[in-house]
């Protein structure tokens, strides 16, 4: 099932809608996420995007990469961090 969650990322000062598959590895989805924004802001990321951390915004926590979103507590309407 897909869900649909909010991305801020501090580093642009910008938000972004995505939508995820709720069962799939966080790790997959942030490098995913990370490459669509670079391409959609022209941005070239220097370093490894398997440092990437999701971080839930309103728990204020770091969210397990191994787990898939809904291992993580996810639903739509959440909202995330990318640092």
């Amino acid at each position: 099932m897909m869900i649909i969650v909010e991305v801020k990322v501090p580093l642009m000062g910008k938000e972004y809608d995505f939508q995820i598959d709720e069962k799939v590895p966080l790790c997959r989805i942030t490098e995913e996420i990370a490459e669509i924004i670079c391409q959609k802001e022209q941005y070239i990321f220097e370093g490894n995007m398997g440092r990437l951390l999701m971080w839930d915004a309103q728990n204020k926590k770091r969210l397990n990469p191994e787990n898939s979103a809904s291992e993580n507590g996810l639903k739509t309407g959440s909202v995330l961090i990318l640092a």
